[in-house]
């Protein structure tokens, strides 16, 4: 049994348009101070007895949702808030939304909101889309000339066709969260709360609420909660990380969802907080250091011994150019450990290591793991990721019903080479994640999964836009003939 503890006075909880003077211009959301508690009861009778004798007992026992939050958002921000489930995310969200009073603290806001939390909660299932929409539209703020403006906008986005006109007791998940969405998107609100709405309907839903998201972005601000690492990645351009109720680490999503995917991967989770601790005093550079002092500048790409043995990006026909790192034997691994990856490197056909090479070219990668136990058939693959974390190609050795060996024995070696023309990437940094399983790619136990423990830098493309590029060999623009003009157009 749980209810909500009794907020403490002398803190107050301000409302939507409470901010003024320049930070009404570049503030949408201040969180100060936060915390949101429940008292939990054993016993639905305990519930009673703390109304009765709570003056001299206590029969709860008191949850903390939140616990001192202090979170700015700026106008425009698009910022998302990760974590496993019950970490507080969604409290958050109806907290900022007044659908919840904090217990403690102060919230300010800027602007009007439109909350995309529970879709659909306002409906009544025996309206019609249309009179739900009227109905919907007016309990998140907006007056009758409004609704009726929006109206056949609403409509067309939802895409419900006759269906709009039917109860909403006959519409299927899908078509009931696309109605919803519809609404609480044409609401002309400041500042967008998303709690993951991705995640329901079709694939032409999520792809259309994607687009949407992207074009609000430009105009407003948005407040994101998604267990999808690549719709934080892409939509968003901050990121907080919340467990039990604290923020963990805030920063860029490229930054966090490697700390947070690795530290939920890891069976042994540690504190969170000590974790990013640890994270951190591994990778903070010595800045007295002339090569630290130029990584935090941003200008160093590679480490100085790689920098070194790597030869210049050689442009002229090559459509993009990749510089590599080493094998990095730190790198955050999980697994049962009965076999470990020992290594990975680039090379060409002939055997001969990489440093460089340019897109298009020939290139083998190379796998070395060791057994400490015996390991029945085994695979080894390798994924490689963007900057943003996104998998752009993946391979293993169960791939194409090859036959590898049915047994790799306690000491023995095994050697992967994964033969390919080195893909045609967009500028910027890729990481290579590997890992050694024992089964079959339809069943398998991960023995040793190393991430982000190889790296590169494309540092120089020609193409600009896309995941992967092509070599255009010859191309042409041309006038055509009027009359050949008019056929195409007609």
């Amino acid at each position: 049994m749980l209810s909500e503890a009794p907020r403490s006075p002398g803190h107050n909880h301000v409302q939507a348009g409470a901010l003024s003077g320049d930070d009404a211009h570049d503030i949408a959301i201040r969180l100060s101070g936060v915390s949101k508690a429940y008292h939990i009861f054993a016993r639905p009778e305990d519930r009673l007895k703390q109304m009765l004798f709570g003056r001299w007992k206590t029969y709860h026992r008191n949850f903390l949702a939140l616990a001192d939050i202090d979170l700015t958002i700026r106008t425009g921000e698009a910022v998302a808030l990760v974590g496993r489930n019950g970490a507080g995310k969604s409290t958050l969200l109806q907290v900022v939304t007044s659908i919840l009073q904090p217990t403690t603290g102060s919230i300010e806001v800027n602007g009007r909101i439109a909350p995309l939390l529970q879709l659909g909660t306002s409906f009544n299932p025996e309206f019609t889309g249309v009179e739900n929409i009227d109905l919907s539209a007016s309990i998140l703020g907006l007056s009758s000339d409004e609704i009726e403006a929006a109206r056949d906008e609403i409509i067309a986005f939802a895409e419900l066709d006759e269906f709009i006109h039917q109860p909403v007791r006959t519409y299927s998940s899908g078509m009931f969260a696309r109605l919803a969405f519809a609404v609480a998107a044409h609401v002309r609100a400041d500042i967008l709360i998303v709690d993951e709405v991705l995640s329901v309907g079709d694939i032409g839903f999520t792809q259309k609420c994607t687009r949407f998201l992207r074009e609000f972005r430009e105009r407003g601000t948005l407040l994101f909660v998604s267990h999808d690492v690549g719709a934080v990645l892409s939509l968003c351009d901050r990121a907080v990380w919340i467990d039990h109720g604290r923020i963990i680490e805030d920063a860029e999503p490229k930054r966090i969802i490697p700390h947070y995917s690795a530290w939920i991967a890891n069976p042994d989770r540690s504190d969170p907080q000590t974790y990013v601790r640890n994270v951190r005093e591994r990778t903070v550079p010595d800045p007295a250091s002339d090569e630290s002092a130029a990584a935090l500048s941003g200008e160093a790409s590679l480490p100085k011994a790689a920098a070194d043995a790597a030869p210049a990006p050689i442009m002229g026909r090559a459509a993009s150019s990749a510089a590599f790192q080493a094998f990095d034997w730190d790198a955050r691994a999980l697994g049962t450990l009965a076999g470990r990856i020992v290594d990975a490197w680039w090379e060409t056909a002939q055997g001969e290591r990489l440093n460089q090479i340019n897109g298009g070219e020939e290139v083998v990668l190379n796998v070395a793991a060791v057994m400490e136990q015996d390991v029945v058939t085994p695979i080894i693959g390798f994924s490689v990721k963007d900057r943003f974390g996104q998998i752009v190609f993946a391979w293993d050795t169960s791939k194409e019903f090859r036959q590898g060996p049915s047994l790799a024995p306690v000491g023995a070696r095994l050697h992967a080479r994964f033969k390919m023309p080195f893909p045609i990437l967009a500028g910027g940094y890729y990481s290579v994640s590997f890992g050694l399983s024992s089964g079959t790619a339809e069943s398998f136990e991960v023995t040793h999964r190393v991430f982000d423990a190889l790296s590169f830098n494309v540092v120089a493309s020609r193409f600009a836009q896309g995941m992967i590029g092509v070599v255009i060999e010859d191309f042409s623009l041309a006038v055509l003939d009027p009359a050949m003009t008019g056929r195409i157009e007609g």
